[in-house]
């Protein structure tokens, strides 16, 4: 699995890495790389004892991720700096990047004091809207039909904001593919022949986008829910920033984590910044991809409007 170092970008940071990431675009550079981030293959150390047990396979510190996943390997990030991989004898390569791109990726931003939301986001007149909800609710299917009627994707499942600077949170683009479900695609008549798998043994494909983008102020948050019940038309209703603020930390990746780590203070700090800044909403939608498309269109025409 090693090779000579490729660098890689990925969510604004520079990945250095002993890991060849076909799933990332290389980066051409020249002399000293500014604050990578480095990504080692070797012997990952047992965790410190002051960190915190989240479960037994992942303890914690604000500045200190371990993880092991078995049959995986293990995984370790520091400081927001550095990632120690060491795969398990005859574990497959793809799984391995699977999770170095997906967890560990959103361990390393929480400790860059990104904030990361359970989202897709896109651009629109409205600055970046971003879709929040869990895993399976939508966001992903719902990005790609945007990005079919000419909406540029920003961020697919992991929505990295900046709160840091004194001028507006920014989302930070972090989607150089979208991942979807064989059904979903095959809903957007997309066939899976020629596309990467997320997981070997996932029925679920990595599908390419072409955008070159660059950092936008975030505008609206709508959060997604589906009501298995509902059999009327996709409804959009008003949230104000003291509501979004609880849903927003909610749905932050690894909110247990911080949460364990006593970095609740930070979390609600940065939520309220986006939350002061961006209109929130929430969706509510019929369940099923039947019902995909007429939700689109409400969304669309949420988002063309002035």
């Amino acid at each position: 699995m090693r090779q000579d170092p490729g660098v890689y970008g990925f969510g604004g940071i520079t990945l250095v890495s002993e890991i060849a990431l076909p799933e990332l675009p290389l980066i051409q550079h020249s002399g000293a790389i500014p604050h990578p981030v480095h990504i080692r293959l070797g012997k990952v150390p047992n965790h410190r004892p002051q960190a915190v047990e989240i479960d037994p396979d992942c303890f914690a510190t604000p500045t200190y991720y371990w993880l092991r996943i078995h049959g995986i390997g293990c995984y370790l990030v520091t400081n927001g700096e550095e990632i120690i991989v060491c795969p398990d004898t005859g574990a497959r390569p793809l799984d391995v990047r699977a999770y170095l791109l997906g967890t560990l990726f959103v361990a390393l931003c929480q400790q860059r004091h990104l904030l990361p939301l359970h989202a897709s986001a896109v651009s629109s007149r409205k600055g970046v809207v971003a879709f929040l909800a869990r895993s399976g609710e939508g966001k992903s299917s719902l990005a790609a039909c945007l990005a079919q009627r000419g909406f540029s994707v920003l961020a697919d499942d992991v929505c990295l904001i900046d709160t840091a600077s004194s001028g507006p949170a920014v989302v930070i683009p972090a989607a150089p593919w979208l991942k979807l479900w064989r059904n979903s695609l095959e809903h957007l008549g997309r066939q899976v022949q020629g596309l990467e798998r997320v997981f070997s043994e996932d029925d679920k494909y990595r599908l390419p986008l072409a955008d070159t983008l660059h950092p936008e102020p975030i505008g609206r948050l709508v959060f997604l829910e589906t009501n298995p019940n509902q059999r009327s038309a996709t409804e959009m209703q008003g949230l104000s920033a003291v509501e979004a603020i609880p849903l927003l930390m909610d749905l932050t990746h690894q909110a247990y984590v911080l949460q364990a780590t006593g970095q609740l203070e930070q979390s609600f700090l940065r939520c309220s910044r986006v939350s002061s800044q961006a209109k929130a909403y929430r969706l509510i939608r019929p369940w099923g991809l039947e019902h995909l498309e007429s939700g689109v269109d409400v969304v669309e025409k949420f988002l063309r409007e002035p």
